[in-house]
C-alpha cells in the first residue's frame, strides 16, 4: 500500500493576510475568511443586479398604476417625474411597420420620443 505524504507549504490568507502552513493550494486561514473574501468579490455585481431589479420593479408599479387609473397613454416626462426609468425594460420587440413594443414583465407598451402609449397587460396563456 502506498503512503501519501502531505507536504505542508507556507501560504498567506487572501482575506486577512495571516501567514500559515497547509496544503499546497490553500488560500484561506479559515472558512470565515474564505466566505468574507468571496462576498467581497461578488458585492459589485450583487449591487448592480439589485439596482436593476429595483428600477424594473418601480417601472412595473408605475405602469400598473397608470393602467388602474385608465391612463393608457401618458407623457414620458410625467412618467419620469413619477420615477419611471425608460432605459430599464425586460423585453423589446422592434416592429418593421409601426411602433416598437417594450415590455416590463407582463405589461407591454409603445414609446415615442415624448409619449408612452398602448399600455396593457399581456394575456398569460
Amino acid at each position: 500500500m502506498r503512503e501519501y505524504k502531505k507536504e505542508m507549504k507556507p501560504y498567506k490568507c487572501l482575506n486577512c493576510g495571516r501567514e500559515g502552513f497547509g496544503r499546497a493550494d490553500r488560500k484561506f486561514c479559515s472558512v470565515e475568511c474564505k466566505n468574507a473574501w468571496h462576498n467581497t468579490q461578488s458585492r459589485p455585481s450583487r449591487l448592480c443586479r439589485s439596482r436593476i431589479i429595483t428600477a424594473l420593479g418601480r417601472n412595473y408599479e408605475i405602469l400598473r398604476g397608470c393602467m388602474e387609473r385608465g391612463e393608457l397613454s401618458i407623457d414620458l416626462m410625467t412618467l419620469e417625474d413619477r420615477g419611471f426609468r425608460p432605459c430599464y425594460v425586460t423585453g423589446y420587440n422592434p416592429v418593421r411597420y409601426g411602433p416598437d413594443t417594450y415590455r416590463c414583465f407582463d405589461i407591454s407598451y409603445c414609446r415615442s420620443s415624448s409619449r408612452v402609449y398602448r399600455i396593457r397587460k399581456e394575456n398569460e396563456d
